[in-house]
């Protein structure tokens, strides 16, 4: 049994997903990490989708840090204001977020060289 056996079956978990300004996503695991009903959380950069400019005969994407955050099902709502907020999601422009249930987990071993 792994240490973040909790995770798998047996335990109702939504999934957030957050689309936020790039360079944002780091300061906001910090801040989530620790909340209560939060099972896992990560983030990644992302490009390509949403607004673009031309310049100088180029092309250029808008970037963006992609959050997804595993909460126990009676935190998720407390978890997702607490988000909206933190994330200024609430300013237009400033990125989205949704949530979806979660049928099933498969738990794995946390990396011990996280630097979080």
């Amino acid at each position: 049994m792994s240490a973040l056996s909790h995770i798998g079956r047996g335990i109702d978990k939504k999934q957030l997903t957050a689309i936020v300004g790039a360079g944002k996503g780091q300061r906001l695991i910090e801040l989530f990490v620790e909340k209560p009903g939060v099972l896992s959380i990560s983030h990644h950069h992302a490009r390509g989708v949403g607004a673009r400019r031309i310049s100088d005969n180029q092309l250029y994407f808008a970037e963006s840090d992609v959050l997804l955050i595993l909460v126990e099902a009676e935190f998720a709502d407390a978890v997702f204001a607490s988000l909206f907020q933190e994330a200024r999601l609430y300013e237009p422009g400033s990125g989205m977020i949704f949530m979806e249930k979660v049928l099933r987990g498969h738990p794995m071993m946390p990396f011990a060289e996280a630097d979080w």
